[in-house]
């Protein structure tokens, strides 16, 4: 058995968490509050550290009526921000509101249309039919599973005939694409179940080797 205090403190907590399997108790209740406050208090940290101080309190200090001084617009943002707190002024809180959802969806949806739907249409329209017997069913599969996972959503057409086996097929493509990433998710929550068993029972117990 370890007779290191920072392995019995996570063997501890990890029996906290294990302990909801039982049912809902006080030990689990703190072992949560426990998580989300040190989650919430080392995010805050990093944030501060890492963003606040050196991109905005820094620059202002330093240049904060020259070259950065647009960065008062967001410590006016934040302003707004802290107006929801004020009962006169709180609908004034919805313009900080708007004005993050805006920036954080104007940053998003490029990304997620460059890495999902681009890059998928670039790997489709570029995959090579030579090779192995292998690689060319798989490059097969892989256009013809995309262009009927893509006739699926194809609405300006009834889906009958060629384009209703199409869409069938789409849907068939579909329905694995969602069960091989909740199989991934699965399989990923049991390597992590794996890794604390094996931390009770080889680090902390020392029972297996």
């Amino acid at each position: 058995m370890s007779t290191d205090p920072y392995v019995w403190i996570a063997a501890i907590l990890t029996l906290g968490v294990f302990s909801f399997l039982l049912r809902d108790n006080p030990f689990f209740c703190a072992v949560e509050h426990l998580l989300v406050g040190l989650s919430t208090g080392y995010m805050f940290c990093t944030y501060w550290h890492n963003v606040f101080v050196p991109e905005l309190v820094t620059p202002l200090w330093e240049h904060g009526a020259g070259s950065e001084a647009h960065l008062w617009a967001v410590v006016g943002i934040c302003f707004l921000w802290a107006c929801k707190y004020v009962e006169s002024v709180k609908d004034l809180s919805r313009l900080a509101l708007a004005f993050w959802l805006s920036i954080d969806l104007g940053l998003a949806i490029p990304t997620e249309m460059e890495a999902g739907v681009i890059a998928q249409v670039v790997g489709t329209m570029g995959v090579s039919f030579n090779g192995s017997i292998e690689e060319i069913l798989g490059n097969v599969v892989l256009v013809g599973g995309t262009l009927a996972a893509l006739t699926y959503f194809f609405f300006s057409k009834a889906h009958k005939g060629v384009v209703g086996m199409t869409a069938k097929v789409g849907t068939w493509v579909i329905m694995i694409g969602f069960g091989a990433s909740f199989s991934y998710i699965l399989l990923s929550r049991i390597a992590l179940l794996i890794g604390r068993l094996l931390f009770l029972l080889r680090d902390w117990l020392g029972v297996i080797d």
